[in-house]
Order: C-alpha cells, then structure tokens, then sequence
C-alpha cells in the first residue's frame, strides 16, 4: 500500500504526462524534442526521490542502452518494425539514435519508479550477477554487428520473433525463479502501460513514429496503424521483464 505521500506523487506524474502530451499535440516538435517535453522531467524527478538505489539504477539503465538496445534497434529496423522521425545521425544508418534516448528513459524511469513506489530502496549494493548480464550483453551486441556485417537478412527479425527473444523467453526464466517478483510488477505495468498509451498516440498523430510493417493485430486509429500487437509485447510484457532482470541480475530479488 501507498502512503499518503506516494499517492500524491503518482498522481502528479500521472498528471504531468497527460499535460505534457496535450502541450507536444499543440506545438508538434521533432521527436527527440518530444522526448525531452513528455519523458525525462518525470524521469529525473522519480530518480530524485529515491535515496540508496540511484548508482545500480543509473548503470544498469545506461549500460543496458549501451549494449542491448542498439542490436535490438538494427534488428527491428531492418524488418521495419517500427520507425521514428529523426534528426539525429542513424546508427549504421539505419536505427535512428533518438530511440536510445527513448530506450535509456523506459529504462530508468520504470526502475525508478518500480523502487520508490514498489520496492524497499534500501540495499546499496549490485547483485554479483550483475556482470553476467554484462557478459550477454556484450555477446549479443558481438553477435548481432559481426552477423550485420556478413549477412543483414540472418538478424532481420520480425516484431514477434524478436519479443519472442528479447522478452518472453528471458521473463519465463526469470520469474520461474522469482516467482514472488511478478506480483509486485503489476503497479508499474499499469503506470506506463497508460503512459506509453498516451505518448504512442500522440506521437502517431503528429507524424513522430509510425509503424511501417506487417502485425498481427493492426488497428487504424485516425488513419494510422496501431498494431496491438505492440500493446501486448510492448505495454505487458516489457515492464516486468525488465524489473524482472534488474531484480535477478542487479538487485537483490526479494
């Protein structure tokens, strides 16, 4: 249960993401100014108030962005997955590098708010497992830019192929060996399910990301396609995978 305080709290970045969609659907900025309007004040205000978890939170979310996001991103975009209007150079010229930005953001901010509203926010230290993940992480970045290299079609991988890989498979994993951390994922899947709605919406409505490829379950919302797919993968299953691994490989899995 939330204490008085913390109720309040989450109303107000509730609130402030609502206001700040409105302002970016009224002026229509690039994307990465979008960004910056709607994500990272609440961000850095969430991250503020936490007071012993910020160095794993930080390097944990930059590091992930590092190493994980960018082959991910080239995979995605290779099969056109999705894609965003940027004015910033595009990794290999393909992924555009205002997604990293975004990447980092859904990173930091779900774990910021996962130990401040949900978790204790007490232990200092970084799980030993911390390095494992670190090691796949380089791995997999190995893996996907070598493979780039000598033949793009093997990494080219479809929107559910690559939730199958990134999420459903490491989650299973996961939570079949933290059980007790899938119930307390629930609050923030709600919380950024309905701010991830929001932004998405806005951002398909003055031109800042669109879906360009074939989905299960495409919709047409105000002549673009929404594929629910992406609600599914995206919305419900992002969320706790990724307090999931933080848990396993970077906190203390209680």
């Amino acid at each position: 249960m939330l204490n008085k305080l913390k109720r309040r709290r989450l109303v107000l970045l509730g609130i402030y993401v609502l206001l700040a969609c409105a302002f970016v659907y009224l002026i229509k900025p690039v994307y990465l100014l979008s960004i910056l309007i709607v994500l990272v004040p609440p961000a850095i205000i969430n991250f503020v108030w936490l007071e012993r978890s910020r160095a794993k939170i930080f390097w944990f979310s930059l590091l992930t962005t590092l190493l994980f996001a960018p082959p991910v991103e080239l995979a995605a975009r290779l099969t056109n997955a999705w894609d965003v209007q940027s004015v910033l150079p595009r990794l290999f010229g393909i992924a555009p590098l205002e997604n990293l930005l975004f990447a980092f953001l859904n990173f930091f901010w779900v774990l910021s708010f996962y130990e401040y509203f949900v978790d204790r926010d007490t232990n200092k230290k970084i799980s030993p497992r911390f390095r494992w993940i670190i090691i796949g992480y380089c791995l997999l970045s190995v893996l996907a830019f070598t493979t780039f290299f000598i033949n793009q079609r093997a990494i080219a991988f479809n929107y559910h192929t690559l939730s199958l890989i990134i999420l459903l498979v490491p989650g299973a994993i996961i939570f079949y060996q933290l059980p007790r951390i899938l119930f307390k994922t629930w609050l923030p899947t709600i919380f950024f399910a309905g701010v991830f709605f929001v932004y998405e919406i806005v951002s398909l409505m003055i031109g800042s990301w669109w879906w360009p490829g074939e989905y299960l379950l495409p919709l047409n919302i105000f002549g673009h396609v929404f594929p629910l797919d992406d609600v599914i993968i995206w919305y419900l299953l992002s969320t706790p995978v990724l307090i999931g691994g933080y848990e396993f490989f970077v906190d203390d899995g209680k």
